[in-house]
């Protein structure tokens, strides 16, 4: 193996993240493919610094991830290094004390706090980003009561009810009692974007809307909890009772799956990253995610070949010896590199249609929004696989419970069972293909 590696005596004691440089492989971020690219000046020496600190906090990532998964959700301990990393920054605009970084930065962020653990990645990433959705399309006024003085957001979305919800219009507003579920990000959240439908006023059609709610009107549910991964991820339920949200905090959500021309965002902060559509954005966030899981996945089946003998070829050869684990581990590295490229594609392709949109060239329109979605799709298929190889391959103790690389399995098994799949999202990509095709 090129990389730093542990010792290869068989039978080493897992470092358990400790942190020292070379104790565990990618601890020290050498081989790490987070690295700054098209940002200069200020912006890159702040992403620069982000990744640095998500790095630094991957040893403790890493130790605390059966805590986390107890807990249903990362400690407070790590939420405060979060917030004093600026972690909930990245989105934020700068006009509102943020570093307004754009997706590609964001993308990366995650990845690197994934590579820590996944679960609490999923946590921060679902919280934070919807700091682009507020920024993109809420007015001004909402905006500036719901970020508030210090421009701190922390909320979870869902735009999936119970039937327990209702609700009705009021002078000025809307009174609202519900349930959502998985609404990931929700132990630590000062908001929540609660979806739900309304009737339109032109046709009584149903139309999607969102609401964010203040967390002083809802109650997170212990509820979280008996899923097969990504136990750590703080996607418990919410219910919201009797509560009154002004109209000017409700927006429809006519930016879910296209966008064309300036959006609130774009005019008010003069930057287009705020004038894409929620659909083009949304998925990546997972993909960011599952690119960083891959990473660790990786990080810890180079642990374990260049620490276990071989079951053939001899008492001397460990795996990492062998050309059997030796072209698994590089078709792994080249699975999980290309998932984590195309992620940060993605953050870019977001940001130039957004661009082209904002100055009147082309629409961001569904059919794009829909490829851009199965883009990140088929960056999660290929951790997928990675990881499923690299488990089938690693030996029956490394699928044990309390092991790592059946933690990343399961939080793997937990991303695809989820109704967000490529194979259901083709149908609809090829319609919207060929109707903007005139077809």
């Amino acid at each position: 193996m090129s990389r730093n590696t542990p010792s290869r005596d068989v039978g080493s004691v897992h470092p358990h993240g400790s942190g020292r440089a070379g104790e565990y492989p990618g601890e020290a971020g050498p081989e790490s493919v987070g690295v700054v690219v098209g940002q200069d000046g200020t912006a890159r020496k702040q992403l620069e610094a982000l990744l640095g600190a998500a790095r630094e906090l991957r040893p403790r990532l890493r130790a605390e991830q059966a805590e986390t998964e107890e807990r249903g959700f990362y400690s407070p301990k790590m939420h405060r290094a979060f917030v004093e990393a600026g972690f909930f920054r990245v989105l934020l605009p700068k006009k509102l004390g943020g570093f307004e970084l754009g997706v590609e930065a964001f993308y990366q962020l995650i990845s690197e706090v994934a590579r820590g653990c996944p679960s609490s990645a999923w946590c921060l990433c679902l919280s934070a980003g919807r700091t682009l959705t507020l920024a993109s399309y809420w007015p001004e006024q909402a905006q500036q009561e719901i970020f508030g003085e210090h421009g701190h957001l922390v909320s979870p979305m869902s735009t999936k009810p119970q039937k327990d919800v209702v609700i009705t219009r009021e002078n000025r507003g809307l009174r609202i009692s519900g349930t959502w579920k998985y609404c990931s990000g929700s132990p630590y959240s000062t908001h929540f974007m609660a979806g739900f439908e309304l009737p339109s006023a032109e046709d009584g059609e149903p139309v999607l809307h969102w609401a964010v709610i203040p967390r002083s009107a809802y109650t997170v549910l212990d509820d979280w909890g008996g899923i097969i991964g990504m136990r750590g991820s703080g996607s418990h339920g919410i219910r919201v009772a009797d509560a009154f949200v002004p109209e000017h905090h409700v927006v429809a959500a006519t930016g879910m799956s296209s966008a064309s021309g300036e959006t609130v965002g774009s005019q008010l902060y003069g930057n287009p990253v705020y004038g894409g559509p929620f659909m083009a954005f949304a998925e990546g966030e997972i993909a960011a995610i599952v690119a960083g899981l891959g990473l660790a996945a990786v990080d810890e089946y180079e642990w374990i070949i260049s620490t276990s003998k071989a079951p053939w070829g001899g008492d001397e050869i460990l795996r990492s010896d062998h050309p059997v684990w030796q072209g698994k581990f590089g078709t792994a590295l080249a699975l999980v590199d290309s998932a984590a490229a195309l992620s940060a594609r993605g953050g870019q392709l977001y940001e130039e249609f957004a661009r082209r949109s904002v100055t009147g060239q082309e629409p961001f329109g569904e059919e794009r929004a829909l490829r851009m979605n199965n883009l990140y799709l088929v960056a999660e298929s290929q951790v997928w696989d990675a990881v499923e190889m690299m488990l089938r391959s690693a030996g029956t103790r490394h699928s044990a419970d309390g092991a790592r690389l059946q933690r990343y399995f399961r939080d793997m098994v937990a991303v695809r069972s989820v109704a967000d799949q490529l194979d259901l999202f083709a149908i609809s990509t090829t319609q919207a293909h060929l109707a903007s095709a005139g077809r």
